[in-house]
């Protein structure tokens, strides 16, 4: 049995939901492997408590920023994470710490770490080699671009990489990166149900939330802390009278959840809290997608054939510009400045049939390919037929090589 650590952390959503996906496709490829996330937080308190209170308090201080869409001190944090994850890992007065960080598999030493956070990965990879000199370390980015060196990229410290476009992985290269430590998916991981293509009852789905069977629907979702944005972008199609049902995810935000029930709209409207399960369904059942241009976001979209209208973004467009680039460059999505500006983008999308087909020829397949990476790395390369399964439920659109993102 394969013991498999994916970690993550609860800044934004992200990158538990990247975490997630790995963990279901795993758990499902390989039944008798034991796949957990792990949660870097928990992995550090075994440094100092006050290294994991500064953690948490930044944790809690992004999610903070994050809701009110306000970000304070975002590159200069990235930057000084940076700066200790390298001094933890190469600096050898302060090799202690990786052997106290290194108590937290004590008993249940990993065979892999699959890393989806950025920054702090190095310090868990090091620590896991004092428990076991043969860990398999796997750093998954799930962003376009590297914000800043040493953000996903470290290659003094010994790991293999995925990447889920040609850009990142010619900034590996650049980066010192060996090209063996390289594997190129065909595009960003995000959970198999998204693609799943058994039929459903749109009609009987709609219903049930009481939307109206006829007209369009839009979704708003702004990640699982919910954002002011989704009231905005609310407010702006309710006062445009666009006759459309929208659907707003509201994620663990109650004031917001709270917010959007109150609001008084000309067509129906109905704000749902956050759940563990993807959002597939409400996916399946939009027209568009309203959001942030996160990598979860587009690609959960992407796969599901949802054209994405997105906010451009101001305090995280360091990480998010990338992604913004990417959609605009395929057409399969449109940018809104604000808030204020999303009725005429909502409108642009509904009379756009064509943006379906320029969605599916960048469909991909990323998350199984990541599945077939790992099964490699690991000396299981066969293909569990639960894996396969799955694979064949997709679009037959979707080409099994996926399209280069």
């Amino acid at each position: 049995m394969k013991r498999v650590d994916i970690v993550s952390f609860e800044a934004s959503s992200g990158h538990k939901s990247a975490a997630e996906a790995l963990r279901y496709a795993l758990a499902t490829a390989h039944p008798d492997w034991s796949v957990r996330i792990v949660d870097l937080g928990d992995v550090l308190k075994c440094q100092t408590r006050v290294l994991s209170f500064v953690y948490t308090a930044g944790i809690h201080f992004f999610n903070w920023c994050m809701r009110r869409e306000q970000y304070f001190f975002f590159p200069t944090s990235i930057r000084l994470w940076i700066i200790f994850a390298r001094l933890n890992t190469r600096w050898r007065p302060l090799n202690f710490l990786l052997r106290w960080t290194s108590e937290f598999w004590t008993d249940c030493s990993p065979d892999v770490i699959v890393s989806v956070t950025p920054m702090k990965h190095t310090i868990v990879y090091e620590a896991a080699r004092h428990i076991n000199r043969d860990v398999q370390c796997i750093t998954i980015p799930v962003d376009y671009c590297e914000m800043t060196n040493g953000y996903w990229f470290q290659p003094e410290i010994k790991q293999h990489y995925f990447v889920g476009c040609e850009k990142l992985r010619n900034t590996a290269l650049a980066h010192g990166v060996c090209e063996s430590d390289l594997r190129e998916l065909s595009g960003m991981v995000i959970d198999p149900r998204f693609y799943e293509t058994c039929p459903i009852d749109r009609s009987e789905i709609l219903s049930s939330l009481k939307l109206d069977p006829t007209l369009p629907v839009g979704v708003i979702s702004f990640g699982g802390q919910g954002t002011v944005n989704v009231l905005a972008c609310a407010k702006r199609i309710s006062e445009a009278e666009i006759p459309t049902n929208l659907i707003c995810l509201c994620g663990r935000n109650e004031k917001l959840l709270n917010a959007v029930r109150s609001l008084k709209t000309p067509y129906p409207i109905v704000a749902l809290g956050f759940t563990a399960d993807p959002p597939v369904t409400v996916h399946r059942v939009a027209d568009f997608l309203i959001g942030k241009p996160g990598t979860m976001t587009l690609t959960e979209a992407l796969i599901t054939d949802t054209p994405l209208i997105f906010i451009k973004s101001q305090g995280l467009s360091i990480v998010q510009g990338a992604n913004e680039a990417w959609v605009l460059e395929h057409e399969i999505g449109v940018m809104a400045e604000s808030p204020e500006t999303v009725d005429a983008a909502v409108r642009n999308v509904l009379n756009d049939p064509e943006i379906h087909d320029r969605i599916r020829k960048c469909q991909h397949r990323g998350i199984f390919d990541a599945v077939t990476e790992i099964d490699a790395l690991v000396g299981d390369v066969s293909v569990p037929n639960q894996v396969a399964s799955v694979a064949r439920s997709t679009p037959l659109e979707l080409n099994p090589t996926g399209a280069s993102i």
